[in-house]
């Protein structure tokens, strides 16, 4: 199959797999998983990866958006940002759900909602993967004051944060 077509698949994989009803929590990665400290920002991203050919051209960014509130996110926005190693902004991707429910069966000290987030951009070809260790994420999130489906929207919340990336050269050769 060929490699676009297999990211489309893979991206959206993860947008369905962040629908508006979980009908069973699914397996999830120990990094999204983990205990949200205290006073940790919340919501939150959590394992965040580029996914590359080693040539540079499309990036799959993959990550979770969790929270360790019980209550559904009528609205989450993120989007990414790509940086070269000498600090210069490539390029930003960014991807938007609703109604994102929380799990049915929380851990008692993880999260309460885990959104998988997927999105591909097209960078130039001159970058390879030679990004920066770091990325930035602005986030925004607007709860629901009330259970879905009647929701009741609360005010939206907006973060900047300064997160770790992963590089994983995992999308097979470039199509020629």
């Amino acid at each position: 199959m060929p490699y676009r077509v297999a990211v489309a698949a893979f991206a959206a994989s993860l947008c369905l797999a962040a629908g508006a009803a979980h009908a069973a929590d699914q397996s999830y990665s120990e990094a999204c998983m983990k205990p949200m400290p205290a006073g940790s920002p919340d919501p939150a991203v959590r394992d965040v990866h580029f996914h590359t050919t080693g040539s540079g051209g499309l990036i799959t960014i993959s990550a979770c958006v969790v929270s360790a509130h019980a209550n559904a996110l009528q609205g989450v926005a993120a989007n990414v940002g790509i940086f070269s190693k000498d600090g210069v902004l490539i390029n930003y991707a960014g991807q938007s759900y609703t109604n994102v429910a929380p799990l049915a069966n929380p851990p008692a000290d993880g999260p309460k909602l885990v959104l998988l987030y997927g999105v591909s951009i097209q960078i130039d070809d001159k970058y390879g993967q030679d990004f920066a260790p770091d990325t930035v994420v602005a986030l925004t999130t607007v709860a629901c004051t009330k259970p879905l489906p009647d929701c009741a929207p609360g005010p939206a919340v907006s973060s900047t944060l300064l997160l770790p990336v992963q590089v994983d050269q995992d999308l097979g050769a470039k199509a020629k």
